[in-house]
């Protein structure tokens, strides 16, 4: 069910998946695969394929739930919001790390949403979202 916490959770699991994946910091599971140093590549791997399936798993929900128009439409409006900031002054002057983390934050704010369509379209509208997803 529905719930403003459960978007919220949603919201920081997107967050820690994206920025857990890449960010400009240096500390990140793309960072540490490229370090080297004495870490088993077995270890690398095995966080690897965990987290491709972490992020495959938001990806898919996210394009089933919001298809590609309305992730473009997300994004798009995801882009004007930055680029009113920008004119309005609000985000001069940032270097490039910080420019690179508001479209980290974008994607994985994208992501957040697909995965919570569905409650939120069952919530305004009263409609149930279902997948046909028999195998044969």
């Amino acid at each position: 069910m529905f719930s403003y916490p459960g978007v919220i959770v949603r919201w920081l699991i997107s967050m820690f998946i994206v920025f857990g994946t890449f960010n400009p910091s240096g500390y990140s599971y793309v960072h540490w695969l490229l370090r080297r140093d004495d870490q088993p590549w077995s270890l690398k791997i095995l966080a690897g394929i965990l987290l491709g399936c972490v992020v495959a798993t938001f990806l898919l929900a996210t394009v089933r739930s919001l298809g590609v128009r309305g992730i473009v439409a997300m994004a798009g409006l995801l882009i004007a919001a930055t680029w009113t900031l920008i004119d309005l002054g609000l985000l001069r002057d940032l270097s490039q790390g910080a420019y690179l983390t508001i479209v980290l934050f974008a994607f994985a704010s994208i992501l957040a949403l697909g995965v919570s369509w569905s409650n939120l379209t069952l919530r305004v509208t009263g409609q149930v979202d279902s997948n046909d997803v028999t195998l044969r």
